[in-house]
């Protein structure tokens, strides 16, 4: 078995956080970046995706817990506003191919040959 085992792809997780603001709530968005060599260009190439968030306030109050936020967001819809996806919106616009682009130019290709 242990002859049998190879390596075939090199890939790094990297987590990224940035401020985001919507209407009254503020927040650390996390991002998540899966930086790997692409096989056909052998470019630095990544996925990014919207993971997680963290430091919420609503009015510069602190929301304690996922219990709270969730109350918070539920209210919200009531009226119709879509706290999720507003998040998800601002995170699309800081995230954008340009900001990719930048992002995985700090990679150097030679760190993922195997």
């Amino acid at each position: 078995m242990k002859n049998s085992v190879k390596i075939t792809n090199k890939m790094m997780m990297v987590n990224f956080e940035f401020p985001i603001t919507v209407g009254q709530v503020k927040l650390n968005a996390i991002g998540q970046a899966y930086v790997y060599k692409s096989s056909k260009s052998g470019e630095i190439t990544g996925d990014f995706e919207f993971m997680d968030q963290e430091n919420e306030t609503y009015m510069d109050m602190p929301i304690k817990g996922y219990d709270a936020w969730k109350k918070l967001k539920e209210f919200h819809l009531e009226f119709g506003v879509d706290l999720q996806k507003l998040i998800g919106d601002e995170f699309d616009k800081v995230v954008t191919d340009e900001f990719q682009k930048q992002f995985l130019s700090q990679f150097d290709v030679r760190n993922f040959e195997i």
